[in-house]
C-alpha cells in the first residue's frame, strides 16, 4: 500500500517537472517500464531509489514520505467513516426492535473476535 502512495507522490513531482516517464527514467538510468511499475505502486522501492528520484525531482525525501503516510491515513480513516456512517443510516430505517437485533449481532460478533 505504502508503495502505490510513493508511487502518486513520484507521479505528481515528475508531473510538476513536466517531465514524461521517458525522460525521467532517462535520468535516472532506470528503463521507462520500471519507473511506470514505481509510479503504479507495482515494484518495490528502495530507500536509494528514492533518494536518487527526489534528487533528480528536486524534492526533499520527506515530500514523498510525509505525504505518502498522511494519505495512507486519511483513506483508512476516510474509509471507515464512510463505512461508520453507512450503518448508522441504514440503522436508522429499521424500526427499533430490528435495530436491537442488530445490537446483538454486533456483540456476538466482537465477542467471537477475542
Amino acid at each position: 500500500m505504502i508503495y502505490k502512495n510513493i508511487g502518486k507522490m513520484i507521479q505528481k513531482a515528475r508531473e510538476e517537472a513536466d517531465l514524461s516517464q521517458e525522460e525521467l527514467s532517462s535520468r535516472l538510468g532506470y528503463t521507462q517500464a520500471a519507473l511506470s511499475n514505481y509510479e503504479l505502486g507495482k515494484r518495490r522501492l528502495y530507500l536509494a531509489n528514492i533518494e536518487q528520484i527526489a534528487k533528480e525531482l528536486n524534492k526533499p525525501l520527506s515530500y514523498f514520505m510525509d505525504d505518502s503516510a498522511n494519505t495512507m491515513n486519511a483513506n483508512q480513516e476516510d474509509s471507515q467513516d464512510e463505512t461508520i456512517s453507512e450503518i448508522n443510516k441504514l440503522l436508522l430505517e429499521l424500526p427499533p426492535e430490528e435495530r436491537k437485533y442488530i445490537l446483538e449481532y454486533i456483540k456476538w460478533r466482537k465477542g467471537r473476535l477475542k
